[in-house]
């Protein structure tokens, strides 16, 4: 795996998350749920959440999250700054389901462990590449007492060099799944028709892909110019992580 020795093993709060209640009949929030996101809410459970996008019909990505299940209860995991905008394109169908979306107030713990790790209690893996697992915690007792500590910035590199390159709000619209491998981790081809699915389907049936996103890890700003920056580079030990969108 392609930079792995930056990867970090251990657990953190993360502090720029909004988690989300769809409330209503279980059944229902799944049905509106799978006309909507790009992951295959059929296979949530309690121990295994999914990453996941909306899409606008043209395929373009609005806005990634996580989705798990809790004590019967959907939860959307998702950054702070995107939460509006998932609320906005959710509630325009939540009438027709009856149900509604709630922000929740609790804690988020990401972890990064291997897979053959001891499970804590109420932990949810979203994520595994070969031995590798991301999981969620959530709860207000939670404590990071148990676990290895890593940084926030620790949580977002391990995710890129897992090439799961997360949109941020100035991303809005302007890609779609396969430019930035999220065809690959974030979409289900199998579930059947979601919003922009003929699209993105197309692309991979039928299209040939000219660009695609890759994580590089630079000295200065200045060493990925020639490519186009998704989101924005994080700093960790006088080095730069960037998602940077090329041809392929």
């Amino acid at each position: 795996m392609e930079n792995i020795d930056y990867f970090k093993f251990g657990a953190t709060k993360l502090e720029d998350i909004s988690v989300l209640h769809i409330e209503g009949e279980f059944d229902s929030v799944i049905e509106l749920l799978q006309g909507q996101v790009t992951s295959d809410c059929s296979l949530l459970s309690d121990s295994f959440g999914q990453i996941s996008a909306l899409c606008d019909e043209k395929g373009y990505i609005l806005c990634n999250f996580d989705i798990l299940i809790k004590n019967k209860s959907i939860l959307i995991v998702i950054l702070s700054e995107l939460e509006e905008v998932f609320i906005q394109e959710i509630t325009k169908f939540t009438p027709f389901y009856k149900v509604s979306i709630k922000p929740l107030n609790t804690q988020v713990i990401g972890i990064a462990k291997h897979k053959d790790e001891r499970v804590l209690p109420n932990e949810q893996k979203i994520l595994e590449v070969e031995d590798i697992n991301l999981c969620l915690l959530l709860g207000e007792k939670v404590t990071l007492n148990d676990m290895q500590p890593i940084k926030n910035n620790n949580w977002y590199i391990n995710r890129k060099i897992l090439q799961d390159h997360i949109i941020k709000k100035s991303d809005i619209g302007k890609y779609r799944p396969h430019e930035l491998m999220q065809d690959k981790l974030r979409i289900s081809f199998k579930k059947g028709c979601f919003r922009g699915q003929e699209i993105i389907s197309r692309m991979e049936y039928l299209g040939k892909q000219k660009k695609s996103t890759k994580l590089i890890v630079h000295d200065l700003p200045s060493d990925i110019q020639k490519y186009q920056l998704i989101g924005e580079s994080i700093k960790f030990e006088n080095k730069l992580f960037s998602s940077c969108l090329r041809k392929k």
